[in-house]
Formats: C-alpha cells, structure tokens, sequence
C-alpha cells in the first residue's frame, strides 16, 4: 500500500519540450535522488496563490508516484505530493 506525503518542496527538473511546445518531465532530483520518470499519467491546470500552475502526475522507475507542478510564470518546479512505496530520507 502506498503512504501519501505531502511535501512542498522545490526540486530540479530534466524536461522533453515537443514540437507541439508539450513539456514532458523526464526526471527530477529530489532529496538528492535522480527519480527519472517512467510514465506521466494526468495533467491540469490548477490556480493557487493567484498563480496558474501546470500539475503532473508522475509514474517513477522507483515505483513510486508523484505530482510535481510546474509555475510557469516564475519558471520555479515544486514536489507536490508523494505516494510511497518505500521509505524515502
């Protein structure tokens, strides 16, 4: 069973950006850990502190699942929320 964890932190981000101007995470360091992104699974677009934020819902290799949310506008990536499988430090 998978423990949610809200989380709130920054992290870095390797992105893909598609001809079509899709951005794509493609791995993220967290904790310093490379999580590098298996599957990428829902995308919306949420308003929060006034600010449009793009949401992404992350499949890792690690087995374990991620929104990350991307603030265009400051060009700023945050770790939203976690749900683990294993113990992460």
């Amino acid at each position: 069973m998978n423990k949610e964890v809200l989380v709130n932190e920054p992290v870095k981000l390797l992105i893909r950006v598609m001809p079509n101007g899709e951005v794509r995470p493609t791995s993220f360091i967290w904790r310093d850990q490379t999580r590098y992104v298996d599957s990428i699974g829902r995308q919306w677009e949420e308003r929060s502190g006034g600010k449009s934020l793009r949401c992404y819902l992350i499949q890792a290799v690690d087995n374990n699942t991620y929104e990350v949310r991307w603030d265009p506008g400051e060009n700023v990536w945050t770790l939203h929320r976690a749900w683990l499988k294993v113990a992460v430090v």
